[in-house]
């Protein structure tokens, strides 16, 4: 399932315009042969991390001990000293399974290893290898142009970000490929710019709509289906890339199945290849 680097690193652009690729093209052709035939049945087996850590970066208050920093780093935080780790990844694997199996994918435990390993046709390894999730501050910057006039505006953000690493293979072979994704979820922000009727002052007037606990559960269910689309589409690239003939792979661009229509894509986000 080696694919060229600069189709495996797919982080290093956002590609904004999603190209629908036209109906005589190879490529379609064998993307939608995998999805309807070759995807059906294909064994994935999913090898869970062992631990969701926690971290809260954001700075601590009160006088403390180097020895009580994390302790109280965590129990400082707004959110994660709330959440539980297994029910986040509860939700995140219940998710991910959901989704691949929605693709035709067969999902294996690692309980389930000598099923697995009888299965006599292609199939696939992804190890979560690390999870992490961080507590942190951030900030929007609002910009707008006012009768002729620049105004700009910092906001702070609360923000939870999960980083997540991968390990993937094909069942027969000794050599896996590490992967990434980062992803966050912020406080929404509302407003806009006003001018006041009386005076020519300009302001901001917003409304900040903080994050909720219930919503880092959902953010978890929405990771696991992000991740179960972004290895399927991995496999669906692998397969067609093997299939091109020589001529057709400078031509090749990465695309993503999008089950909602049955069609496919040029992709516009990806699992990011480690080095």
């Amino acid at each position: 399932m080696r694919l060229p680097k600069q189709i495996l690193i797919f982080g290093f652009v956002a590609i904004w315009v999603v190209l629908l690729l036209g109906s005589c093209s190879l490529e379609r052709k064998l993307a939608l042969e995998f999805v309807e035939n070759e995807a059906q049945g294909t064994p994935v087996m999913i090898v869970p991390a062992e631990l969701l850590y926690m971290f809260n970066n954001k700075p601590i208050t009160g006088v403390y001990n180097e020895v009580d920093i994390d302790s109280l780093s965590f129990h400082q935080s707004t959110y994660l000293q709330y959440v539980s780790d297994s029910i986040f990844l509860e939700y995140y694997y219940n998710a991910f399974i959901n989704k691949s199996q929605d693709y035709g994918l067969v999902i294996f435990l690692p309980d389930q290893v000598n099923s697995f390993i009888e299965k006599r046709r292609s199939s696939y390894i992804i190890r979560m290898a690390q999870m992490e999730l961080v507590e942190d501050t951030s900030s929007v910057l609002v910009e707008e142009i006012v009768n002729n006039r620049s105004k700009e505006l910092q906001i702070p953000l609360d923000k939870i970000v999960l980083s997540t690493w991968f390990e993937i293979s094909q069942k027969d072979s000794t050599d896996f490929y590490s992967y990434y994704d980062e992803y966050e979820l912020n406080d929404e922000i509302l407003g806009a710019y006003t001018q006041g009727l009386w005076d020519s002052d300009i302001r901001y007037d917003y409304t900040t709509y903080p994050l909720k606990a219930e919503e880092i559960y959902s953010f978890a269910a929405y990771m696991g289906k992000r991740h179960a689309e972004f290895l399927f589409d991995l496999i669906l690239n692998s397969y067609i890339w093997n299939r091109l003939p020589k001529e057709k792979k400078k031509y090749f661009h990465y695309i993503h199945y999008n089950g909602q229509y049955h069609s496919v894509e040029m992709a516009e986000e990806a699992f990011i290849m480690m080095e």
